[in-house]
């Protein structure tokens, strides 16, 4: 139970709210040089809607996933070893990364956020650059870290081509949940 929301949580986090901070890049690009701004900002609000939900369903299946884990948990000494984690002293490590995604994600409620260029920009980077990512820069350039031969690493068209996928899955997501909205409104509107 725990691996599968583990999973879907994961889903979201990656494919929807991380990969929200390339299409927020990638948006502004596109809609300096297209006509069709009118379409692409109604495309831009179901987006926003978007990552602003998976923010909500990210933070609710985090704490359903800490409180199962906890049930699982058969041995008395676990269950206080788990509860000291989530409390102890270093407990921020725990709970800052979730609430930072809930809360960066639910930052796009204010029109001022997500219509500006500027903080929109700001906001994707830091959708881009986490917490968990700058430790892991951080230790990668430490001088026991560096690899002996650098062809060991993924090539730079292997990274673009990653991340033009994942910006194509949100895309189709979003344009999905955008037709069917609009489809919604124009039954209703001839029913």
């Amino acid at each position: 139970m725990t691996e599968t929301l583990h999973l879907i949580s994961e889903i979201l986090r990656v494919d929807i709210i991380i990969t929200f901070g390339f299409y927020t890049i990638v948006f502004f690009l596109v809609r300096y040089f297209s006509k069709y701004k009118e379409f692409l900002n109604d495309f831009d609000r179901t987006a926003i809607n978007l990552v602003i939900f998976s923010g909500i369903v990210f933070g609710m299946l985090w704490i359903i996933r800490i409180f199962i884990s906890y049930i699982e948990i058969e041995n008395e000494m676990d269950k206080i070893a788990f509860t000291q984690i989530l409390t102890g002293k270093y407990s921020y490590g725990i709970w800052l990364q979730p609430l930072f995604w809930v809360l960066l994600s639910q930052l796009l409620w204010y029109k001022k956020i997500a219509k500006n260029i500027f903080y929109r920009l700001l906001l994707s980077l830091m959708f881009l650059v986490s917490f968990e990512r700058m430790v892991v820069i951080a230790t990668s350039f430490h001088r026991d870290y560096l690899p002996s031969d650098w062809n060991l690493g993924l090539k730079t068209i292997q990274i673009l081509f990653g991340i033009f996928f994942k910006v194509l899955i949100f895309v189709t997501i979003t344009g999905s949940i955008y037709l069917l909205l609009h489809w919604k409104k124009s039954f209703r509107n001839n029913a």
